[in-house]
């Protein structure tokens, strides 16, 4: 990642779960990978420790006002909640919102000015009296699967503003713009070929295609977006058989959901510098990005949307062990328990897991040691409490100890397995020998 719109830190005082913490959100480390892929930001933590509140925090900062950002729900006190954020651009700056600031932004410094920039760029466009272009965009998701069809009276033009609900997550996609944009992306193509012009039929297909590639290096399916004319309507082939949206599986149908609303939108931002909408710098909020996505798919989620956007800062919250584990150069915070954190506190992201196993980070970054279910777990809890007891004293009858080990080891290859090399261990501290009967 290149750019310097981007979000430095952010610090949250009585919001949600959080009395008073700071997030500072470092550049990813290694020289090479920040020409040319995504800034990846992970919050990871059990059920209510505040991720989904720190992903509405950073898209109040570019809400058009405090009363639509999701955040408000979670400011705790009229006087003394707020959102402090440090938004870099050509220097180091600030800026702050909350109850307090009649203001959803205290213009204090370039980062401050520059989100209030945007909040006014966005009315602007949004009441066709934009005149500014913009050098960098915010768009939220949460981890829906809303595509489905939608009738098509006419190829027309999309005349709805970029910028509308993009802060919602759950409002973010819009299935009857997106069936419109690919129907006129696809018919557009085809003038353009029937006109001769390559060039532009390949400027055309550009977005289609990213979305095509994204799904293919995470999905391994091959699909094909289609204008069908008559009736008027768009259709999908995946593999080769026609599916009707309505009938994709909900991983699929999630990640063309927000991708291709995702390419709606940057296409229609008219942006500082030209070029490529997918190139431009854009921070990008998505909030637990694994649901409903196969582990497979969860491993290749990130790493394809580092490739995707190579000027973005992406902030994601999760619950899975593959995402966490799926990615490079990227930074993870995990959260603590709801109540359990200091008055003051500075959570500090830590690099990303890549090349550990599953198991090492559910217990480094999850805090779960335990592999196994719920009663198998408690079979081991028992039989190594009387291991330890009959290691402590060697003259007892071991009955007891090879009775738990029985009904342990009685629960699958792999912990019987465990079971019989911890006996075999103990029989050698203690000059007992020990077997299964």
């Amino acid at each position: 990642m290149t750019t310097t719109y981007r979000l430095e830190a952010l610090a949250l005082h009585e919001v949600g779960v959080f009395d008073d913490v700071r997030f500072d959100f470092k550049p990813i480390a290694s020289a090479e990978a920040d020409a040319r892929k995504a800034e990846i930001h992970l919050f990871t933590g059990p059920n209510g420790c505040g991720k989904s509140t720190l992903l509405y925090a950073i898209a109040g900062i570019f809400e058009r006002s405090i009363s639509e950002a999701l955040i408000q729900t979670r400011l705790r006190d009229i006087r003394n909640s707020k959102v402090t954020y440090w938004f870099g651009f050509a220097e180091h700056c600030w800026g702050s919102y909350g109850p307090s600031h009649p203001a959803p932004g205290d213009p204090i410094g370039v980062g401050a000015e520059w989100a209030e920039r945007y909040r006014a760029e966005v009315q602007s466009f949004s009441t066709g009296m934009h005149s500014q272009r913009f050098p960098f965009a915010v768009v939220a998701y949460s981890g829906q699967r809303t595509l489905r069809e939608e009738p098509l009276g006419a190829i027309q033009q999309i005349t709805v503003s970029p910028f509308d609900d993009a802060l919602s997550f759950d409002r973010t996609v819009r299935p009857e713009l997106l069936m419109q944009w690919i129907a006129n992306n696809r018919a557009e193509s085809a003038l353009a070929q029937a006109e001769g012009n390559a060039a532009d039929a390949a400027t055309y297909d550009r977005a289609l295609q990213r979305i095509v590639d994204l799904i293919r290096d995470v999905c391994d399916l091959e699909v094909e977006f289609r204008l069908q004319r008559k009736p008027l309507a768009v259709t999908l082939k995946v593999n080769g058989a026609s599916v009707p949206f309505s009938g994709l599986p909900d991983g699929l149908k999630s990640i063309i959901s927000w991708v291709a609303d995702l390419a709606l939108r940057l296409e229609a931002i008219p942006w500082a510098q030209p070029g490529d909408p997918f190139e431009q710098p854009i921070i990008l909020l998505l909030d637990e990005v694994d649901i409903h996505l196969h582990p497979r798919w969860q491993r290749r989620i990130l790493p394809a949307i580092q490739k995707l956007l190579p000027n973005a800062q992406v902030f994601v919250s999760t619950h899975s062990p593959f995402v966490v584990g799926s990615v490079e150069d990227a930074w993870v915070y995990r959260l603590p328990e709801p109540g359990t954190a200091s008055a003051t506190q500075v959570i500090e992201g830590i690099p990303s897991a890549a090349g550990k196993s599953v198991g090492l980070i559910l217990d480094e970054v999850f805090g779960i040691a335990d592999e196994f279910d719920v009663e198998t777990e408690k079979s081991f809890d028992r039989f190594y409490a009387l291991r330890d007891a009959f290691i402590a004293a060697p003259t007892s009858d071991p009955a007891s100890l090879l009775g738990v080990a029985a009904e342990a080891a009685g629960r699958g290859e792999e912990v019987e397995q465990i079971v019989l090399r911890e006996l075999r261990q103990t029989s050698r501290i203690t000059g007992r020998e020990l077997r299964l009967a």
